[in-house]
């Protein structure tokens, strides 16, 4: 299985033309100062009337997918626009989508393997708001969190999905150029939903007496 590690390097090039365009001088930087680092780790785990499930805790880190890549490279960039520049992404994160299937953890993941509902032919659950950044004051670490209740995911009574996929969402969708709430989250547009980390994972069984929490941090 692979890992990922976002590294953000800071590299550029100066360049010094004369009037006829050719260059007279320049410079060019890259991989002098230390890389920032951009990971994601996943946790999650069953309870059962608010006890874990032994045997159900699975963590690890994520892959960022090139979706994700994309949206941070993005997200810190400008647009020209009347009367200020705008932001070329202004969508945040806002769902976790799980699933019973499971790709190799690469870049070119584009959808879960085999998304499920977890409501009423909802695919995407919203994650809690706001999220958390357990090194406060200091944000370099943002938590993001959903508890699935019992009748989530398991929607019927008896049932039982064994988990073994997990998709991070923002709530852009690129149909609709990535503007803020405009994502499809219905399970029947699963397969056409992109997201910006996916992990999979040992499958774990969830039945109708149990919660899932999963807990989703990118650190930097």
């Amino acid at each position: 299985m692979l890992f990922d590690l976002i590294r953000v390097l800071d590299a550029g090039v100066v360049r010094l033309r004369n009037k006829a365009g050719a260059v007279i001088a320049g410079r060019e930087w890259g991989d002098e100062k230390p890389a920032v680092h951009v990971q994601g780790w996943v946790e999650m785990v069953m309870r059962e009337r608010g006890k874990i499930v032994p045997g159900t805790h699975r963590s690890g880190k994520n892959i960022f997918t090139n979706t994700g890549r994309e949206y941070l490279a993005l997200l810190m960039s400008l647009q020209p626009g009347i009367p200020y520049p705008t932001p070329l992404r202004t969508d945040s994160v806002r769902y976790l989508g799980v699933g019973t299937g499971s790709y190799v953890e690469n870049e070119n993941v584009l959808s879960l393997a085999a998304p499920v509902a977890y409501a009423g032919g909802e695919f995407l659950a919203p994650l809690d708001i706001p999220p958390t950044f357990p090194l406060l004051p200091i944000r370099r670490v943002v938590r993001f969190k959903r508890t699935f209740a019992e009748n989530e995911i398991t929607v019927s009574l008896g049932q039982v999905v064994s988990i073994s996929e997990l998709g991070l969402y923002t709530d852009g969708d690129t149909a609709s150029n990535s503007a803020p709430r405009t994502r499809v989250t219905t399970l029947a547009s699963a397969s056409s939903q992109m997201p910006i980390a996916y992990k999979s994972i040992e499958p774990v069984a969830k039945n109708d007496q149990l919660e899932l929490e999963i807990s989703w941090e990118l650190r930097l």
